[in-house]
């Protein structure tokens, strides 16, 4: 005669070592998509602060353009709103050529402990 089969051996659901695997698991993913987020913020961030730099570097250099009179020159500041810890420089020098002038203008902000910058450089005859 066969002995009967337990009714604990016909049960169906998980252990629960299958269950803590599976906690486990999901933490990890958790854990991985948060830190995919934050490096996307982060490089969003960095992004923007960039597209401002070259917005502030272009309106330096257009209003440099706009003046009657090129003459070697240096100028700096601070960037006012949008852009955080921001300053700019912009330098107008003489080249070799008479009348040509190369325009130079930087601008530097700090950003997640970290120095950035931007260049934007030209060069413009007298009028």
């Amino acid at each position: 005669m066969r002995p009967m089969p337990s009714r604990r051996c016909q049960r169906a659901g998980f252990s629960l070592v299958e269950m803590v695997v599976a906690v486990f698991i999901f933490s990890v993913a958790v854990v991985a998509m948060i830190e995919v987020f934050t490096v996307c913020l982060r490089s969003t961030a960095t992004s923007v602060n960039y597209s401002r730099a070259v917005f502030l570097a272009q309106g330096l250099m257009e209003e440099a353009l706009a003046e009657e009179d090129l003459t070697a020159d240096e100028e700096s500041g601070e960037s006012e709103g949008d852009l955080p810890d921001g300053t700019w420089t912009r330098e107008i020098t003489a080249t070799d050529t008479a009348g040509l002038y190369e325009l130079h203008v930087t601008v530097e902000w700090r950003e997640h402990e970290q120095e950035r910058a931007f260049e934007l450089t030209t060069l413009a005859a007298e009028r």
